[in-house]
């Protein structure tokens, strides 16, 4: 027998068990590979939802001197309160007049972008009128917000809860509305309060001027 013959490939029954070797070996770095990519995915999704649901909303009026800020005339919140009020309105009470009250402590500019996006079909309440919806508290949170509105007909009100949804950057929309009926008293007028709104940055304003 020749030395080359010696050193040939060996037999094809050892070949055949390496190649099997070599393939479950592959198997199970790639079963190995997946594992862990599924993990961190999980991992960072739950962490994404933690995050997004223990954060607070930013409330007008705030829920108290610490709370997070709201600037009403800022986007999203006049679409916010614009889209509450619209929907509240169509769905509670679309044979009436759509007259509308809006928390104290806003600013004219926040009120006109309101009205704006309202239409004119809608307008401000004032002294005498019984039929209206009082806005008195929204808040925003990511592509979350809310909004408690009253609805008032000739002394008789109750509370309605709009919760609205939107995909990043998309409009917001009504996703439910839950209602309330608890003690309540029936509201004056709120005005504008005098005086400019807080400086930001041109991008950051919350309707039509």
């Amino acid at each position: 027998m020749s030395r080359v013959g010696l050193c040939d490939d060996p037999p094809s029954m050892e070949r055949s068990i390496m190649i099997d070797s070599i393939r479950w070996m592959k198997k199970n770095l790639c079963t190995a590979v997946r594992s862990r990519l599924i993990i961190l995915s999980a991992l960072t999704l739950s962490l994404t939802s933690l995050s997004s649901g223990c954060a607070p909303f930013a409330t007008f009026p705030p829920d108290s001197d610490t709370g997070i800020r709201i600037y009403p005339w800022m986007a999203p919140a006049p679409e916010v309160m614009a889209t509450s009020l619209r929907q509240v309105h169509a769905r509670v009470s679309p044979d009436t007049p759509l007259v509308y009250n809006l928390p104290s402590g806003m600013t004219a500019t926040a009120w006109k972008y309101v009205q704006n996006k309202l239409g004119p079909d809608a307008r401000e309440m004032v002294p005498g009128d019984k039929v209206f919806l009082d806005l008195q508290r929204f808040g925003i949170r990511n592509t979350r917000a809310f909004a408690d509105i009253a609805v008032w007909n000739d002394g008789v009100g109750f509370l309605v809860t709009a919760s609205l949804e939107r995909d990043n950057v998309m409009p917001f929309k009504v996703t439910n509305l839950q209602r309330f009926y608890i003690t309540m008293s029936e509201p004056q007028p709120n005005v504008p309060i005098q005086g400019a709104d807080d400086t930001v940055s041109e991008d950051s304003v919350g309707g039509d001027q």
